[in-house]
């Protein structure tokens, strides 16, 4: 069973602190040094997240609500469990966490390699912030994703 669950404890931001340097930090995928003391972590309305599936801490992500709008930060899944579906988790509860805390609309800088899985997520390209797309330096792609919204 899979499920997301706020980092408040040291061994959860441990588990955090590793899958962030393996998957997002290690790799290259951010080309600066991880600060596990980085305050955006712990700022306000800013909640980090892990995925954990049989007891095993795999996934990683950051919730940072603005009033109505979430923004998607630091997602990763280790390596050993890409591609088994457990991204689409990650979303799933994400997305049902975000509509439960009143977000309505999320948004998120997607990695050029990542642009497939989040449209297939249904998420929409859309520049949401000019600042942050020009600091991606063309490795980025801004989208959104309409959340918690009833159908007509």
């Amino acid at each position: 069973m899979n499920q997301l669950v706020k980092v408040e404890q040291p061994p959860h931001w441990r588990g955090l602190h590793n899958i962030r340097r393996e998957v997002l930090f290690d790799t290259g995928v951010f080309p600066f040094e991880y600060d596990e003391n980085h305050p955006d972590d712990r700022a306000r309305g800013n909640t980090p997240f892990l995925l954990i599936s049989g007891g095993t801490p795999i996934g990683v992500v950051r919730l940072d609500q603005h009033g109505t709008i979430g923004v998607v930060r630091l997602v990763g899944i280790l390596t050993a469990y890409q591609r088994q579906g457990y991204g689409r988790a990650l979303s799933e509860l994400l997305d049902a966490q975000a509509v439960a805390s009143g977000v309505t609309q999320l948004r998120v800088n997607a990695f050029i390699d990542a642009v497939g899985f989040y449209e297939k997520s249904g998420w929409e390209h859309a520049v949401w912030d000019q600042d942050e797309l020009e600091k991606a330096n063309g490795r980025g792609v801004q989208m959104i994703k309409n959340v918690g919204l009833k159908k007509r």
